[in-house]
């Protein structure tokens, strides 16, 4: 391994990744660890997974974690899955008036940015239901996402798409819920913490690099950049709109 290069949060900006892979020149000789979100808020969340399940096949010494938004979108499934199985139930329905219609988790996903994944998937300007577009993603991009680690451990570097609890460092405890969410470096407060985590999903301006973190999500979800760094060695790139 020459290189051990982590990317930050792609956000359906399928442009800028291509962009930017044209820059890191990945080879076989290299590890690349992907730090989740995948999807949402851009237009292109379909073709940033079709380039992921591609890369993976070229590349498969790759690691690809899971985000937040990646089980946002698997919370969101199931749910119409469940709604689908149980068919009419007063609570339920009582529940989904709050949410305009949806179930909760259908709701959270299309709140924070789902709705652009979705269509990314249906190709037309008529109204359809969100229920139905949810159960036109492929099972190949489905099937990629359930696969999707929550961490990975390599030398002295800890890889997690958002943050890691010393007191749960398997996420057993807790649902994972501190690799999918936590913006706290609750990691620098333990005592004898000496990995370095290396994390997306808090937006920074730049690049932020100090000795036990590094955040390389720069708001690609926002128009922003998409960032890449070699952890060996701090060499950083970038795709910008």
């Amino acid at each position: 391994m020459s290189r051990l290069i982590a990317v930050g949060d792609i956000h359906g900006q399928y442009q800028m990744l291509v962009e930017l892979m044209a820059k890191v020149q990945p080879d076989e000789t290299d590890q690349l660890v992907f730090l989740g979100d995948y999807i949402d808020r851009g237009s292109a969340s379909s073709a940033v997974l079709d380039w992921l399940i591609s890369f993976r096949r070229r590349y498969p010494q790759s690691v690809f974690l899971r985000g937040n938004h990646e089980q946002m979108l698997l919370d969101a499934v199931a749910a119409v899955k469940h709604k689908s199985e149980v068919g009419n139930n007063f609570f339920l329905d009582f529940m989904n008036l709050q949410t305009g219609g949806l179930p909760s988790a259908v709701y959270s996903f299309v709140a924070c940015g789902g709705l652009e994944t979705l269509k990314s998937y249906v190709n037309t300007e008529a109204d359809v239901n969100i229920c139905d577009m949810l159960q036109q993603i492929p099972s190949e991009h489905l099937e990629f996402i359930q696969q999707l680690p929550f961490f990975y451990q390599l030398k002295q570097f800890f890889f997690v798409h958002a943050g890691v609890d010393p007191k749960d460092l398997t996420g057993e405890k807790n649902d994972n819920q501190a690799f999918l969410w936590e913006r706290r470096p609750l990691w620098k407060k333990a005592k004898n913490w000496d990995k370095v985590v290396v994390h997306g999903h808090t937006p920074v301006r730049e690049p932020y690099v100090d000795g036990l973190e590094i955040n390389i999500d720069t708001g690609a979800g926002y128009g922003s950049c998409l960032t890449a760094c070699n952890v060996l060695n701090g060499k950083i790139w970038q795709s910008c709109t």
